[in-house]
């Protein structure tokens, strides 16, 4: 997401060079991390620590758990520890080097193979969850970022994805005698004419992009996706490629939605009338950003949340879309106490119920595939609307890739490239090649 995709840049810098800059927040953790390993098995119980970043939701429904899984093993006790997401970051960074950091981490799935590859983390115990059954249990685009090589290193909880479905300001739509555009598009060709309609354009200038798509995650969601859709793949065992006809097909697509008039990506961007805050203040009327939004602008913005519907998007051809690994648990190579902290982790995100509760408190789509059909996906539904369409899209999804830097190839690299092609400057040509080849240098 937007909001967080420097620091997670900084982590996988970080983790590559196996070790960062000390703060005086992250060197007291640090501390007191080493200090109650000492004593983390004293007796006949079991303390297991769980270090997650701050957000209450997610961490509500992890206290949630913990209470629970506490009363069915009263000789284990857990404790949550919550960062601040920046001291978090660094505090992973000084403490897993040193061996103090607890005993399960929360992680995200994009960081979790530089972590593993460091021989921080713990591979998953078979009596825990094998990897094939892993596979079969879970969503292939986010065990995915939890399994490196043939060995899977943590247990994702949620799906986070950033393409497939758009928001839609359905009042708009019925202002402009679009009275039937929940029911989606059937072509790409009805897509932009709707669109065409719902954007404002005075003076020559867009005022209210139609669709809004040149946010960064979105646009280079759209983009892998369509390659994908047009029957290619840019991440193959000979390397990583985008200059083919797949992908010069996407581009066009793009282009095309600019030079129709749905949004001019001058003015929209991720420094200006970025998607989120475009769509929800009115100048965009469609917009492309995962359903995470709709709970971060909610409070503020009631009004439209009540106007506001997910489409889903036409395909290109095949009915598949790219998504990054989301949130999930791991456990450090370094605990004392892995038997009892795998089965923590395991009560929390592999038993079905309980982890459709953490889903329920933390407003994320499931990671489980059972919690995607069936009553816990008419409860999601039923909590939270607007998680409809993407329970239909997550069968789908296609892990984005192992890249030793993902977030510099989708922010750093893919974004700028294709924003200033979309603003008129280069070829598609050009574009590919510079993506390509930029890339590829990371792997070096």
């Amino acid at each position: 997401m937007k909001k967080i995709w420097l620091l997670l840049l900084l982590v996988l810098l970080l983790a590559a060079c196996g070790g960062g800059t000390d703060t005086d927040d992250a060197a007291s953790s640090d501390s007191a991390s080493s200090e109650s390993t000492d004593t983390s098995t004293s007796g006949d119980g079991v303390t297991v620590r769980l270090w997650t970043h701050q957000n209450d939701a997610f961490n509500n429904g992890y206290q949630t758990l913990a209470d629970a899984y506490m009363a069915e093993n009263p000789n284990v006790t857990i404790e949550l520890e919550t960062f601040d997401y920046d001291t978090y970051i660094q505090t992973l960074q000084t403490s897993l080097p040193a061996g103090t950091e607890a005993d399960v981490l929360q992680m995200f799935g994009s960081w979790v193979c530089s972590y593993a590859e460091g021989g921080n983390l713990a591979a998953v115990p078979e009596d825990v969850i094998s990897l094939s059954d892993a596979q079969a249990a879970i969503f292939p685009a986010q065990i995915g970022g939890y399994t490196c090589g043939d060995q899977l290193y943590g247990i994702p909880q949620e799906f986070n994805i950033e393409y497939g479905a758009v928001l839609v300001n359905t009042q708009l739509a019925e202002e402009v005698g679009l009275t039937d555009i929940t029911s989606g598009w059937n072509s790409w060709d009805d897509f932009i004419a709707d669109a065409k309609t719902m954007a404002n354009v005075q003076d020559g200038v867009i005022t209210r992009a139609g669709y809004n798509f040149t946010g960064s995650d979105g646009m280079s969601a759209t983009f892998y996706s369509l390659i994908l859709q047009n029957g290619g793949q840019y991440l193959t065992d000979d390397g990583f490629s985008v200059n083919t006809p797949e992908g010069h097909a996407a581009l066009e697509l793009m282009k095309r939605f600019v030079d129709e008039g749905l949004v001019d990506p001058v003015l929209f961007n991720d420094e200006s009338n970025w998607v989120g805050d475009s769509y929800f203040d009115g100048s965009s009327a469609i917009g492309l950003v995962g359903p995470w939004v709709v709970p971060e602008y909610g409070t503020d913005y009631p009004d439209m949340i009540e106007v506001t519907q997910y489409v889903p998007l036409p395909t290109a051809g095949e009915n598949v879309l790219v998504a990054a690994s989301g949130w999930g648990l791991t456990v450090s190579e370094n605990s004392a106490v892995k038997d009892a902290a795998w089965d923590f982790v395991k009560f929390v995100t592999l038993n079905a119920d309980n982890a459709v509760q953490w889903n329920l408190a933390s407003g994320t789509l499931p990671a489980l595939k059972a919690n995607a059909e069936g009553a816990n996906a008419e409860e999601l539904v039923a909590q939270f609307p607007h998680f409809g369409p993407f329970l239909e899209l997550l069968p789908y999804a296609q892990y984005e890739g192992a890249f030793p830097d993902r977030d510099l190839v989708w922010y750093m690299i893919t974004y700028p490239n294709i924003l200033n092609f979309l603003q008129g400057n280069g070829t598609i040509d050009e574009t590919l090649e510079a993506i390509d080849r930029e890339v590829n240098e990371s792997f070096e």
